[in-house]
Protein backbone atom coordinates (compact mmCIF):
# COMPACT_ATOMS: atom_id res chain seq x y z
CA UNK A 1 0.00 0.00 0.00
CA UNK A 2 1.13 3.16 -0.68
CA UNK A 3 -0.30 5.08 2.57
CA UNK A 4 3.57 5.59 4.03
CA UNK A 5 4.37 7.11 0.55
CA UNK A 6 2.23 9.84 0.35
CA UNK A 7 1.69 13.10 3.00
CA UNK A 8 -1.64 12.85 4.05
CA UNK A 9 -3.47 16.31 5.25
CA UNK A 10 -6.56 16.02 6.62
CA UNK A 11 -9.75 17.05 5.46
CA UNK A 12 -12.90 15.66 4.34
CA UNK A 13 -13.07 13.06 1.85
CA UNK A 14 -16.04 12.00 1.91
CA UNK A 15 -18.09 14.00 -0.74
CA UNK A 16 -16.82 17.24 -1.04
CA UNK A 17 -18.63 19.58 0.78
CA UNK A 18 -18.40 22.43 -2.00
CA UNK A 19 -19.73 25.86 -1.54
CA UNK A 20 -20.90 27.19 -5.27
CA UNK A 21 -22.34 30.89 -4.31
CA UNK A 22 -24.39 30.97 -7.31
CA UNK A 23 -26.12 27.53 -7.23
CA UNK A 24 -29.52 28.53 -6.01
CA UNK A 25 -30.89 24.81 -5.81
CA UNK A 26 -30.88 23.90 -2.20
CA UNK A 27 -27.84 21.23 -1.09
CA UNK A 28 -30.26 18.07 -1.88
CA UNK A 29 -30.64 18.83 -5.11
CA UNK A 30 -27.16 19.85 -5.42
CA UNK A 31 -25.77 16.16 -4.20
CA UNK A 32 -28.32 15.08 -6.18
CA UNK A 33 -27.25 16.38 -9.52
CA UNK A 34 -23.31 17.21 -8.97
CA UNK A 35 -21.13 13.68 -6.86
CA UNK A 36 -17.86 15.33 -5.99
CA UNK A 37 -14.98 13.87 -3.74
CA UNK A 38 -12.09 15.52 -2.64
CA UNK A 39 -9.10 13.71 -3.17
CA UNK A 40 -5.90 13.20 -1.15
CA UNK A 41 -4.06 11.73 -4.84
CA UNK A 42 -2.87 13.20 -7.91
CA UNK A 43 -5.16 11.86 -10.09
CA UNK A 44 -8.95 13.88 -11.21
CA UNK A 45 -11.65 11.55 -12.78
CA UNK A 46 -14.52 13.19 -14.92
CA UNK A 47 -18.10 11.89 -16.17
CA UNK A 48 -19.85 14.69 -17.50
CA UNK A 49 -22.23 12.84 -20.26
CA UNK A 50 -23.67 9.81 -17.79
CA UNK A 51 -26.50 11.04 -15.54
CA UNK A 52 -29.83 10.47 -16.03
CA UNK A 53 -31.31 13.39 -14.12
CA UNK A 54 -33.70 16.40 -15.38
CA UNK A 55 -32.81 19.52 -14.04
CA UNK A 56 -35.44 21.75 -12.60
CA UNK A 57 -36.38 24.22 -14.71
CA UNK A 58 -34.86 23.95 -17.57
CA UNK A 59 -36.01 22.83 -21.00
CA UNK A 60 -34.46 20.11 -22.76
CA UNK A 61 -31.82 21.75 -25.72
CA UNK A 62 -33.10 22.38 -29.24
CA UNK A 63 -29.12 22.64 -30.70
CA UNK A 64 -29.94 25.83 -32.89
CA UNK A 65 -26.47 27.19 -33.96
CA UNK A 66 -24.58 24.37 -32.74
CA UNK A 67 -22.03 23.05 -34.49
CA UNK A 68 -21.36 19.21 -33.62
CA UNK A 69 -24.64 19.08 -31.40
CA UNK A 70 -25.08 16.03 -29.44
CA UNK A 71 -27.34 15.06 -26.46
CA UNK A 72 -27.35 11.44 -26.26
CA UNK A 73 -26.40 9.14 -22.76
CA UNK A 74 -23.09 7.80 -22.25
CA UNK A 75 -24.36 4.99 -20.90
CA UNK A 76 -22.71 3.81 -17.33
CA UNK A 77 -20.01 6.08 -17.33
CA UNK A 78 -20.94 8.01 -14.15
CA UNK A 79 -20.87 4.38 -12.53
CA UNK A 80 -17.94 3.40 -13.79
CA UNK A 81 -16.54 6.15 -12.63
CA UNK A 82 -17.31 5.81 -9.48
CA UNK A 83 -16.35 2.48 -9.21
CA UNK A 84 -13.30 3.05 -10.90
CA UNK A 85 -12.16 5.94 -8.21
CA UNK A 86 -13.56 3.07 -5.29
CA UNK A 87 -10.60 0.65 -6.87
CA UNK A 88 -8.21 3.22 -7.01
CA UNK A 89 -8.58 4.15 -3.24
CA UNK A 90 -8.07 0.13 -2.48
CA UNK A 91 -5.21 0.29 -4.66
CA UNK A 92 -3.44 3.48 -3.60
CA UNK A 93 -4.95 3.71 -0.20
CA UNK A 94 -6.21 7.12 -0.68
CA UNK A 95 -9.16 8.82 -3.11
CA UNK A 96 -9.01 10.29 -6.33
CA UNK A 97 -10.69 13.33 -7.15
CA UNK A 98 -14.07 12.66 -8.73
CA UNK A 99 -16.61 14.90 -10.49
CA UNK A 100 -19.46 13.20 -11.85
CA UNK A 101 -22.44 14.71 -13.83
CA UNK A 102 -26.18 12.81 -12.82
CA UNK A 103 -27.97 15.79 -14.94
CA UNK A 104 -28.71 14.59 -18.63
CA UNK A 105 -26.87 15.88 -21.38
CA UNK A 106 -30.31 17.00 -23.25
CA UNK A 107 -30.53 19.64 -20.69
CA UNK A 108 -27.15 20.65 -20.39
CA UNK A 109 -23.68 19.47 -21.84
CA UNK A 110 -20.65 20.11 -19.56
CA UNK A 111 -17.89 19.06 -21.99
CA UNK A 112 -18.77 22.27 -24.09
CA UNK A 113 -18.18 25.49 -24.00
CA UNK A 114 -20.83 27.75 -21.83
CA UNK A 115 -22.09 29.39 -25.59
CA UNK A 116 -22.85 25.58 -26.56
CA UNK A 117 -23.66 24.13 -23.10
CA UNK A 118 -26.72 25.41 -22.46
CA UNK A 119 -29.87 27.24 -23.41
CA UNK A 120 -31.32 28.11 -20.82
CA UNK A 121 -30.46 30.75 -18.02
CA UNK A 122 -31.55 28.19 -15.11
CA UNK A 123 -29.02 25.76 -16.45
CA UNK A 124 -25.97 27.94 -15.81
CA UNK A 125 -25.26 27.68 -12.32
CA UNK A 126 -25.15 23.62 -13.20
CA UNK A 127 -22.38 24.41 -15.64
CA UNK A 128 -20.63 27.03 -13.03
CA UNK A 129 -20.76 23.74 -10.47
CA UNK A 130 -19.66 21.18 -12.44
CA UNK A 131 -16.48 23.39 -14.19
CA UNK A 132 -16.14 24.94 -10.58
CA UNK A 133 -15.65 21.38 -8.71
CA UNK A 134 -12.85 20.19 -12.17
CA UNK A 135 -11.22 23.97 -11.15
CA UNK A 136 -11.04 23.47 -7.55
CA UNK A 137 -9.63 19.85 -8.01
CA UNK A 138 -7.45 21.18 -10.83
CA UNK A 139 -5.52 23.75 -8.81
CA UNK A 140 -5.77 21.60 -5.59
CA UNK A 141 -3.81 18.61 -7.89
CA UNK A 142 -1.43 21.62 -9.30
CA UNK A 143 -0.51 23.25 -6.15
CA UNK A 144 -0.14 20.14 -3.87
CA UNK A 145 1.36 17.79 -5.95
CA UNK A 146 2.75 19.98 -8.57
CA UNK A 147 1.67 18.39 -11.51
CA UNK A 148 -0.98 14.73 -11.82
CA UNK A 149 -3.63 13.16 -14.47
CA UNK A 150 -7.18 14.47 -15.47
CA UNK A 151 -8.74 11.46 -16.78
CA UNK A 152 -12.54 12.13 -18.54
CA UNK A 153 -14.24 9.29 -19.21
CA UNK A 154 -16.72 8.86 -22.01
CA UNK A 155 -19.23 6.28 -23.78
CA UNK A 156 -18.70 5.50 -27.77
CA UNK A 157 -20.01 2.53 -29.97
CA UNK A 158 -18.21 2.85 -32.94
CA UNK A 159 -16.18 -0.30 -31.25
CA UNK A 160 -18.18 -1.75 -28.53
CA UNK A 161 -15.11 -3.69 -27.34
CA UNK A 162 -12.30 -0.81 -27.62
CA UNK A 163 -10.91 2.01 -25.52
CA UNK A 164 -10.16 5.03 -27.50
CA UNK A 165 -7.19 7.35 -26.91
CA UNK A 166 -7.75 11.09 -26.66
CA UNK A 167 -5.05 13.72 -26.40
CA UNK A 168 -5.34 16.02 -29.28
CA UNK A 169 -2.41 13.85 -30.78
CA UNK A 170 -0.67 14.35 -27.27
CA UNK A 171 -0.95 18.48 -26.86
CA UNK A 172 -3.22 17.79 -23.76
CA UNK A 173 -0.40 15.61 -22.25
CA UNK A 174 2.34 18.03 -23.25
CA UNK A 175 4.19 18.24 -19.52
CA UNK A 176 4.27 14.50 -19.18
CA UNK A 177 5.51 13.60 -22.64
CA UNK A 178 8.66 16.40 -21.80
CA UNK A 179 9.32 15.03 -18.68
CA UNK A 180 9.31 11.47 -19.48
CA UNK A 181 8.91 10.97 -23.24
CA UNK A 182 5.97 9.04 -25.45
CA UNK A 183 7.06 6.39 -23.25
CA UNK A 184 4.37 7.37 -20.65
CA UNK A 185 1.53 6.98 -22.69
CA UNK A 186 3.02 3.96 -25.14
CA UNK A 187 5.79 2.09 -22.73
CA UNK A 188 4.95 -0.61 -20.78
CA UNK A 189 3.82 0.99 -17.42
CA UNK A 190 1.82 3.37 -19.77
CA UNK A 191 -2.28 3.02 -18.98
CA UNK A 192 -2.72 2.11 -23.01
CA UNK A 193 0.04 -0.90 -22.50
CA UNK A 194 -1.16 -2.03 -19.55
CA UNK A 195 -4.71 -2.21 -20.87
CA UNK A 196 -3.41 -3.92 -23.70
CA UNK A 197 -1.78 -6.56 -21.58
CA UNK A 198 -5.36 -7.05 -20.05
CA UNK A 199 -6.37 -7.83 -23.07
CA UNK A 200 -8.16 -4.36 -24.47
CA UNK A 201 -8.13 -3.25 -27.66
CA UNK A 202 -6.75 0.14 -27.45
CA UNK A 203 -7.25 2.12 -30.31
CA UNK A 204 -5.10 4.30 -31.61
CA UNK A 205 -2.67 0.96 -30.54
CA UNK A 206 0.29 1.61 -28.28
CA UNK A 207 2.41 1.48 -31.68
CA UNK A 208 0.70 4.12 -33.35
CA UNK A 209 -0.09 7.65 -32.43
CA UNK A 210 -2.47 9.31 -34.50
CA UNK A 211 -5.88 9.60 -32.59
CA UNK A 212 -9.10 9.13 -34.07
CA UNK A 213 -10.63 12.08 -34.87
CA UNK A 214 -14.08 12.16 -33.49
CA UNK A 215 -12.08 11.25 -29.87
CA UNK A 216 -8.98 13.41 -30.03
CA UNK A 217 -10.43 15.02 -27.19
CA UNK A 218 -13.63 17.13 -26.16
CA UNK A 219 -13.94 20.66 -24.16
CA UNK A 220 -12.79 19.48 -20.52
CA UNK A 221 -9.13 17.83 -21.74
CA UNK A 222 -8.68 20.62 -23.96
CA UNK A 223 -9.53 23.16 -20.82
CA UNK A 224 -7.41 21.97 -18.38
CA UNK A 225 -4.49 19.75 -19.97
CA UNK A 226 -1.11 20.75 -19.33
CA UNK A 227 -0.63 22.46 -22.62
CA UNK A 228 -2.27 25.44 -21.01
CA UNK A 229 1.28 26.06 -18.91
CA UNK A 230 -0.24 24.02 -15.37
CA UNK A 231 1.20 20.33 -14.56
CA UNK A 232 -1.87 18.34 -14.88
CA UNK A 233 -1.80 16.20 -18.46
CA UNK A 234 -5.71 15.27 -19.10
CA UNK A 235 -6.64 12.17 -21.16
CA UNK A 236 -10.16 11.50 -22.72
CA UNK A 237 -11.07 8.07 -22.32
CA UNK A 238 -13.67 6.87 -25.07
CA UNK A 239 -15.75 3.35 -23.40
CA UNK A 240 -16.88 0.84 -25.51
CA UNK A 241 -20.47 -0.08 -25.05
CA UNK A 242 -19.64 -3.63 -23.91
CA UNK A 243 -17.50 -2.64 -21.90
CA UNK A 244 -19.65 -0.65 -19.61
CA UNK A 245 -22.37 -2.82 -20.06
CA UNK A 246 -23.62 -3.54 -16.34
CA UNK A 247 -22.48 -7.06 -16.81
CA UNK A 248 -18.77 -6.21 -17.41
CA UNK A 249 -18.49 -2.70 -15.99
CA UNK A 250 -17.17 -3.68 -12.63
CA UNK A 251 -13.82 -5.68 -14.21
CA UNK A 252 -13.56 -3.14 -16.46
CA UNK A 253 -13.30 -0.54 -13.78
CA UNK A 254 -11.09 -3.17 -12.01
CA UNK A 255 -8.72 -3.07 -15.05
CA UNK A 256 -8.80 0.85 -15.52
CA UNK A 257 -7.80 0.93 -11.66
CA UNK A 258 -5.37 -1.51 -12.13
CA UNK A 259 -3.77 0.04 -15.40
CA UNK A 260 -4.02 3.96 -13.88
CA UNK A 261 -2.37 2.61 -10.35
CA UNK A 262 0.92 1.17 -12.59
CA UNK A 263 0.86 4.32 -14.50
CA UNK A 264 0.99 6.33 -10.92
CA UNK A 265 3.59 4.48 -9.06
CA UNK A 266 5.52 5.35 -12.17
CA UNK A 267 5.13 8.57 -13.59
CA UNK A 268 2.90 10.65 -10.45
CA UNK A 269 4.73 12.07 -7.99
CA UNK A 270 4.08 10.50 -4.55
CA UNK A 271 5.10 13.02 -2.16
CA UNK A 272 2.85 16.62 -1.86
CA UNK A 273 4.87 19.37 -3.48
CA UNK A 274 5.47 23.28 -2.85
CA UNK A 275 7.26 23.08 -6.06
CA UNK A 276 5.75 25.16 -9.55
CA UNK A 277 4.03 22.66 -11.93
CA UNK A 278 6.37 23.15 -14.03
CA UNK A 279 9.67 22.20 -12.06
CA UNK A 280 8.39 19.57 -9.63
CA UNK A 281 10.69 16.80 -9.64
CA UNK A 282 9.60 13.33 -10.84
CA UNK A 283 9.82 11.44 -7.28
CA UNK A 284 11.17 7.89 -7.30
Amino acid sequence: MLRSRYLIISFFVGVLAYSFESFAQNPSERQKLLTVWAGMLPIILSAPHGGRQSIPGVPLRSGAGVVQFATGRDNNTDELAETIAQRLEQKLDAKPFLIVARFERKYLDANRPSESAYESAAAKPYYDSYHGALREAHDRVSGEWGRGLLLDIHGQGAQAEAIYRGTGNGKTVASLTRRFGTEAITGPRSIFSQLERLGYKVLPSTTGSHEERRYVGGYIVQTYGSHRGRGVDAIQLEIGTKLRARANLNRTAADLAEAIAVFAQEYLPIMKSSAPAETAAHQP
